[in-house]
């Protein structure tokens, strides 16, 4: 069970990235037609876009990450 959450933590890991990544190129896409757009770091995000693409995937992540902590064998 342990190695299960462990590949789901991964697997989190790299959507939260993928995510951040695809949502920021849409806020380019839509935002700025001329093309000029740039991908903001996560630090100068503010507002809601600090919990939709920080803390809430994190907040995942961390999750599956305790459950396999918490599924290591006991003995």
């Amino acid at each position: 069970m342990r190695r299960f959450f462990q590949i789901l933590t991964v697997l989190a890991a790299i959507g939260w990235g993928v995510f951040y990544l695809y949502i920021q190129e849409l806020a380019c896409a839509f935002g700025s037609p001329g093309g000029d757009c740039r991908i903001q770091p996560p630090w100068e995000l503010r507002g809601e876009d600090v919990m939709i693409m920080l803390v809430m995937p994190g907040m995942l992540v961390g999750f599956l990450a305790l459950l396999a902590w918490w599924a290591k064998p006991r003995g």
